[in-house]
């Protein structure tokens, strides 16, 4: 296997290896999603082409590389340059009204980074999934989820991201792993922001979550498949050049 990472894809995408791979990473969330959500959901939206996406994936005998697990990360400075919504605000549509008391607690926290300046020091992050073939197996699963917190914090402990949100489906226990792991569920109105029933998730529960402290919060993932997370691929656009570039 390989950690593999990359950074807005819409910059790179006529890259080959780029433009196949992220081909793949659409079929390989769509393929996650369709079975547990059925075959109308769609796990991706605009804001996947100027993520950064975090892939683990089989190396195949011609070298070629099959996203198994991954998710996916983007800035609200990102989203703000781009003229796009934050992610985050688009999964909490309820099934039956707009919910726009949650968005109302969302959007304060976001605007408080707008204040300060410092938009490129919060995140999304979002669309975790793992192939059904290695999902089945229940075992394997616990590594797995091990897995992805060493390659979230990792990951934003390089970026020097200081705050994450996300949502979290109960169905899954998500909320539980992620508790465990050090995030928090997000107070506002006065109360803790409790699960609801998502309108893109076909009514599944979900509940909103934050990471802070990152680096404190993440410390024991950190040096977990560190060895992995350092022999990295990325790739990205830099100096007007897309670079392959292994850490």
């Amino acid at each position: 296997y390989q950690f593999v990472v990359v950074q807005n894809p819409q910059e790179i995408i006529t890259n080959d290896k780029v433009g196949q791979l992220f081909s793949r990473i659409i079929n390989f969330k769509k393929t996650g999603y369709k079975e547990e959500y059925g075959e109308f959901v769609l796990p991706f939206d605009s804001s996947d082409f100027i993520a950064t996406h975090l892939l683990m994936c089989e190396i195949q005998p011609n070298q070629d590389l099959l996203p198994v697990l991954g998710f996916k990360s983007v800035t609200l400075a990102n989203c703000d340059s781009f003229r796009i919504p934050f992610p985050m605000l688009g999964m909490l549509e309820k099934k039956e009204d707009p919910n726009s008391e949650y968005k109302s607690v969302i959007n304060d926290i976001l605007n408080q980074y707008r204040t300060r300046k410092v938009a490129h020091k919060i995140a999304y992050n979002g669309s975790f999934t793992v192939h059904p073939d290695l999902r089945r197996n229940k075992n394997l699963m616990k590594y797995l989820w091990e897995v992805g917190f060493s390659m979230l914090g990792n990951y934003y402990v390089d970026e020097e991201i200081e705050h994450v949100l996300a949502v979290c489906a109960t169905k899954f226990k998500v909320h539980e792993k992620k508790q465990a792991a050090g995030w928090n569920y997000i107070d506002g109105m006065g109360a803790q922001l409790s699960p609801y029933l998502s309108k893109s998730l076909f009514e599944a529960s979900l509940v909103p979550m934050e990471l802070k402290d990152v680096k404190l919060k993440c410390e024991k993932y950190l040096y977990q498949y560190k060895d992995m997370w350092d022999k990295k691929i990325t790739f990205k656009k830099e100096n007007d050049e897309i670079l392959t570039q292994a850490a």
